[in-house]
Parts: structure tokens; sequence; C-alpha cells
């Protein structure tokens, strides 16, 4: 496998682009459409992203590869880049990528939530707090004179911040904290930056059954998929950006979510000063 796929990168890169456009027409036929317009299976257990920005597909491409590098965390592994022209319609001119992965087992939380026990919710807050603790330790040797980027060192695209628009990056947290409402409130303040996914939300992790050695049937997390938006963040962003939409996600999922990151941290406040900026629009 590894051997064709070197064989296979090397073949001109719209070669490659037509090969994946008739997998995406098969992978449509034989599996239908996914949730989302810009994710597709593919046969021979392959994902395809496409429709995403250059910019954002190459961030999630570095950032499954760091993740696989340095952490134990079940990702997809990243396996070809195309970066394509805008589109002839497009008005704002944005180039547009290719993105193909591995698949990963299992089906977003989201969409079997009341099929999990309480026992089961159990062993997922376990898993993902070990998983975000792993997170956290992945080194940031990347442009050392910024604090806050991309997993590249390079300029943030997240919907919380300008609406997608590219921003910074940044030399502290409190230049960070300059495109947010109240700037210079304590909550802004005195963070660790870490490595972080972005857009924890349940459909974009990933869980499956399995026996237990009782005999029993279980489930637990297989994957944590769409990474476009990590980065080095301050240490609350995650649980903030969890919670960022928490309105679209069932109570049950919303306990889930401060379950795990008691583990880490109070950012109670922190969540505080964020509710109050999205309701005056804030990231939106």
């Amino acid at each position: 496998m590894r051997v064709f796929l070197r064989i296979w990168l090397l073949l001109p890169s719209r070669l490659r682009l037509s090969a994946y456009n008739k997998l995406l027409k098969l992978g449509c036929r034989l599996y239908g459409h996914t949730t989302s317009a810009d994710v597709h299976r593919l046969p021979f257990g392959l994902y395809l992203r496409h429709g995403s920005g250059l910019d954002n597909s190459q961030n999630e491409f570095n950032a499954l590869k760091l993740v696989r590098q340095h952490t134990s965390v079940p990702v997809p592994e990243p396996l070809d880049l195309i970066g394509l022209p805008p589109h002839p319609n497009d008005p704002f001119k944005k180039q547009r990528a290719y993105l193909l992965t591995t698949r990963l087992p299992g089906t977003p939380l989201a969409y079997c939530e009341d099929m999990l026990s309480d026992r089961d919710f159990e062993h997922v807050a376990a898993q993902m707090k070990d998983h975000l603790a792993q997170l956290r330790t992945i080194p940031k040797t990347v442009n050392p004179d910024m604090a806050i980027c991309n997993v590249s060192g390079e300029r943030c695209i997240d919907p919380r911040l300008r609406d997608w628009n590219p921003v910074g990056p940044f030399p502290d947290e409190a230049a960070f904290s300059q495109l947010m409402r109240f700037p210079d409130d304590p909550a802004r303040r005195g963070h660790k930056i870490v490595f972080s996914h972005g857009d924890l939300n349940p459909r974009n992790i990933l869980v499956n059954r399995f026996a237990r050695p009782d005999g029993s049937r279980g489930w637990r997390v297989t994957g944590i998929v769409d990474w476009e938006t990590a980065g080095f963040y301050p240490e609350y962003w995650d649980y903030t950006k969890a919670m960022f939409e928490g309105f679209r996600w069932t109570k049950r999922y919303n306990r889930l979510v401060k379950t795990i990151f008691s583990a880490l941290g109070d950012y109670s406040k922190e969540l505080q000063i964020e509710r109050q900026s999205w309701a005056m629009g804030d990231g939106i």
C-alpha cells in the first residue's frame, strides 16, 4: 500500500484528479450522499473532501499528520491534497482543493446518541478526556514568533473569527482577544496556548459498538474528524467552540462536553464571556 501510494503521488495531479472524480461518482452510487455536501465516501476505504478552500484543506492535511505523529488519537490518514483554481463563477476567486483520506469505522455520535447508555457515555467521556489531554501535548514547532496560529504557523480561519475570513497569526493571547468583544476581560487572559481541534461537535466524533470482557455490548470512540479549523489556541478554545452551537445539540451531549473538559480546567468564566459575545452577534 505504501509503495503504491508513493508511486501514485508521482503521477500528474490532473490524472489523480480524474481518478478521484470517477471514484466520487461510483461512491455516490454505492453509498449515497453523506450529510455534508463536501465530504463523500469512496470505494477502497477512502473519503474525499472537496469544495473547501485550499487553505482549510491544507490545514486539515497538516493537522492530521501532526496528530498521527504525536498521539494515539484515532484520526484519518491524509493521503493526497490537490489544489484547484477558483470556480469561474466564484466572485471571491477562492482556491479549492481535493483532500483524500482513509475512512474510519463508526457513526457520528449525533446520529446514534440515543442508542448509548449512561455507562457508554461515561466510557466516551473517559476516552475523550484522554484524547484531548494528548492533543495538548503536541509541541508547537512552527512560527515561534506567533503564539496563536493555524497548524502551519499561518493565518487562522474559523467561523468564530470574522466568519471564515483569515486573521492573524497573533504574537500572544492579548492580540488574539482584540478580535473579540470584551477583549480586556480577565477571562481572555492568562491561558496556556495548546493544540486544539476547533470544532468538537457530535458530528465529528465517531463511535462504534464493541464487546466488553463480560460479554456485554458497549460503544467507544473510534475517530475524530474534520480538522480544518485546528491550530494553536488558548486552552479554553476547544470548550467554548464545542458549546458555540450548543443550541443545536441535546442537553445530554452538552453535559457530556462539560464532563470531558472538567478534567482539563474550569472554563466557566470563559464560556460566560463568550456567550455574552455571541448574544451580541460576535462570531456570527
